[in-house]
């Protein structure tokens, strides 16, 4: 399955927690000994263990030290024993909320989103037919969700689990995407505001005493906004305990800037317990030039003040390899940690030479 089909399109509270006692033995959100450089990867099932290692010995040879890596648990434990090897950390990269591909949550309908004018994402997809959203109020969806970040987090030598689509339906596209879907999005439409579920108004109407279908603007309501920030956040807040009762660690990918992502699609994620972020600071969505990156890492860091460290994800396909080594400058001087990129298949050899020369260290 392909990373954000949009891309083709453009060119490409906090929970308890239990820790444990090796990995996870310092203070919340500063657990020792993370890797620097990270790299998105897909599945690649018919790839033979002469072809992962060799791979993999190229990813350690550029500095790259940590894999999230999709694919479920029989491509996991393939890899992780030849990663080993090369000295790279495997994380299970899994789609969380966008259930696209998950057989036994299509046979629960009323297990997903339910836009604003009243269509749920089991018939009607947003955007794109791959976008099958379910709603993080529910009960089921969460046990579900956990069910297999339990499954994950016992796999023998995995490191953490890295959690992506943990979020709702973009209720507004980043700017560059919106011509490319013949849309003007300048205000947040009902089609793509989500989720008007049956649960969710009665869960809203519980905690602010107020029935969401009857506010004259949802969108304007503060409350309403909040009530999704903390739905997701209470997922996230406890999938975290879930994976350090493994002692594993929690990461996830977001879209960039807290501020923004709150405005796209209700990640809050300075809010989050995790033990690293990984924001997505994708310039050419947003319109933006490189120093974008620097821009958008320094927010993020300032908002997570400390709590855990931020990782810059950078999309290859629209950073041409002569100023690979700008955006990781760009990278360093906005605070980040470290870096991920996106993907190997957009890799060039004057990419893989910039990151052997210079680590964000």
């Amino acid at each position: 399955m392909q990373r954000r089909n949009f891309i083709k399109n453009v060119g490409i509270a906090s929970a308890g927690v239990v820790m444990g006692t090796s990995l996870l033995s310092n203070a919340f959100g500063r657990v020792p000994n993370l890797p620097t450089n990270w790299m998105w990867m897909h599945a690649k099932p018919e790839w033979t263990e002469d072809k992962w290692l060799s791979t993999l010995t190229q990813l350690k040879e550029a500095n790259i030290e940590g894999l999230l890596l999709g694919g479920g648990k029989n491509m996991l434990e393939k890899v992780i024993p030849l990663a080993e090897k090369a000295g790279i950390e495997v994380h299970a990269w899994m789609w969380t909320l966008n259930r696209n591909g998950d057989e036994e949550a299509w046979k629960h309908p009323d297990w997903f989103a339910v836009s604003r004018e009243g269509k749920s994402c089991h018939e009607h997809q947003p955007y794109v037919e791959y976008y099958k959203w379910t709603c993080p109020s529910k009960k089921e969806v969460r046990e579900h969700i956990e069910a297999q970040v339990r499954e994950l987090a016992q796999i023998e030598g995995l490191k953490g689990v890295h959690l992506d689509y943990v979020r709702y339906a973009d209720v507004i596209l980043p700017i560059a995407l919106q011509p490319k879907y013949n849309l003007v999005q300048d205000k947040e439409y009902p089609e793509f505001d989500f989720c008007y579920c049956p649960t969710c108004q009665q869960k809203f109407k519980e905690e602010y005493g107020k029935d969401v279908m009857k506010l004259e603007d949802p969108t304007a309501d503060a409350d309403w906004r909040q009530y999704r920030y903390d739905s997701v956040t209470r997922l996230v807040n406890h999938l975290y305990k879930v994976t350090h009762e493994y002692d594993k660690l929690l990461s996830a990918a977001v879209f960039p800037q807290p501020d923004l992502a709150r405005k796209i699609c209700r990640q809050s994620w300075d809010d989050w317990s995790l033990d690293m972020i990984f924001p997505m600071l994708y310039q050419n969505f947003y319109s933006e030039e490189l120093d974008w990156v620097k821009s958008s890492a320094k927010k993020g860091v300032k908002a997570l003040d400390g709590k855990f460290p931020l990782y810059a994800g950078l999309f290859i396909p629209s950073i041409e390899a002569t100023d690979f080594d700008e955006a990781l400058k760009m990278a360093k001087k906005g605070g980040a940690k470290g870096v991920s990129v996106f993907d190997l298949n957009s890799m060039t050899t004057a990419h893989w030479d910039a990151l052997k020369q210079r680590s964000v260290r």
